[in-house]
């Protein structure tokens, strides 16, 4: 299953508004410890709630080169009307700058949601990027 967290998300006693809603999305390699994969999860979460959202759940990719996770993550955004995805960096979503594009393009077109990276090359660490749809920004 591609959406299983380390970490369990608190239930909240109303529902978030769609438009604030946001599902995060990694890459993790096999070889990638458990307690990184975590203090990753944290991040992304506090990051999240740090902007004003919901944090809904994690989509995962287990295997190099599969969009299982990604596909299934458009869709929910769909079904659910989130509008938000936050990666650690770009660089989750594929390691080539067109490709990130194109699929920030996608989740902008096909679902309405914007794609939020914690870092990218040349920012400080803890600064954010948002992504217009098209934008070719850099890996």
């Amino acid at each position: 299953m591609t959406t299983s967290a380390l970490l369990q998300l608190p239930e909240t006693a109303e529902p978030a508004p769609a438009a604030r809603l946001a599902y995060g999305y990694m890459r993790v390699p096999a070889h990638v410890p458990d307690h990184k994969v975590r203090h990753l999860e944290q991040t992304v979460i506090r990051f999240a709630q740090s902007h004003g959202l919901t944090f809904a759940g994690f989509f995962f990719e287990f295997h190099c080169g599969s969009r299982e996770a990604f596909d299934e993550l458009a869709a929910e955004l769909v079904h659910t009307g989130a509008r938000h995805v936050v990666v650690p960096s770009l660089r989750h979503l594929a390691l080539h700058a067109q490709l990130q594009a194109a699929m920030c393009a996608y989740l902008e077109e096909f679902a309405g949601a914007e794609v939020l990276a914690l870092r990218h090359p040349g920012a400080r660490r803890t600064e954010q990027r948002r992504l217009p749809a098209g934008a070719g920004a850099p890996a």
